[in-house]
């Protein structure tokens, strides 16, 4: 009998035996089970699944090798420790869900996240997600319900464990336009920044500073703006109790994610569609009333 495991061909050769009685067929599954038995040359080439491993075993005279193993990220208990281990490991199967542990420990608190794996090479995480126009999608309390959900309002802030994170990335979920992101060691150390990411991480803040460390990335044509270097964002707002924005006489080139609308300014934006969502949805100059912003790490 000849069983195609992937791109491995296994035979099973025995002795003929008598001709059995026609049998069911369970939808053409082949079940393995586990073995404590010790590989050697007489019982080379046999499989066993093993129940530790998660794989089917292979002896090939010697050890038993995995033949295929489930990866990581497919399931709770096999988790990466972010959307970027999962990329980096070479398990990827691109944008979507993966199960993930942060903090590395037992695999009993991992969670699902939505994962782009495309954007300026990948391994981003969702952080959180913003529909209504006021919306506070940073919070201080952590939610991994939130890596999850893409198309609700739901708020957190970087996992705790993801302490050495390197950048966030401000984006519509379904539109194909310029994405903002923002780069952690860009001008640092600086004190500006560093409140910057502490609200990030979920730390209660009131302020306006100027913050370094700011492109937009096109994934049409793969390029990014400034081409070389960093923008900074003057007099950049993160307040917890009203979200974050440029200086609202400003020039809405990079973020206006605000808990109200521009109601005296709003004529810089390249792009919206509602009064509602300039100035509290608004994303590298366009604004989209009814689109999720999603709010990732990597």
């Amino acid at each position: 009998m000849k069983v195609a495991l992937g791109f491995f061909l296994i035979v099973f050769q025995g002795q003929k035996g008598d001709r059995g009685s026609p049998g069911n067929n369970a939808g053409g599954v082949i079940k393995f089970s586990d073995t404590a038995e010790k590989c050697t040359s007489s019982i080379a080439g046999t499989v066993s699944y093993s129940t530790s491993q998660k794989s089917l075993q292979l002896c090939d005279g010697s050890h038993w090798l995995p033949v295929l193993a489930v990866r990581k990220g497919y399931i709770a208990d096999r988790p990466g420790r972010h959307c970027l281990d999962v990329l980096n490991s070479g398990q990827s199967h691109g944008s979507g869900l993966y199960w993930i542990d942060p903090n590395g420990g037992s695999t009993k608190d991992s969670f699902q996240a939505y994962c782009d794996m495309e954007t300026e090479r990948g391994g981003w995480t969702l952080v959180a997600t913003k529909v209504s126009p006021g919306f506070l999608f940073i919070k201080t309390v952590f939610s991994a319900v939130a890596a999850a959900t893409k198309n609700r309002d739901t708020a957190s802030h970087i996992h705790p464990s993801m302490g050495n994170w390197k950048e966030v990335m401000f984006r519509f979920a379904d539109v194909d336009t310029i994405r903002v992101i923002y780069n952690r060691k860009a001008g640092a150390p600086n004190k500006d920044k560093e409140e910057f990411d502490k609200f990030l991480m979920g730390k209660s803040m009131q302020l306006t500073k100027n913050v370094n460390g700011f492109y937009k990335y096109s994934p049409a044509d793969k390029k990014r703006n400034p081409s070389v270097g960093f923008a900074t964002i003057s007099s950049f707002h993160f307040w917890s109790n009203a979200g974050i924005s440029e200086y609202h006489g400003g020039t809405d080139k990079w973020l206006d994610m605000w808990s109200s609308a521009d109601a005296r300014y709003g004529n810089n934006y390249i792009y919206s569609d509602n009064s509602r969502a300039r100035g509290t949805k608004c994303i590298a100059d366009y604004c989209y009333l009814n689109k999720p912003i999603w709010v990732m790490v990597r």
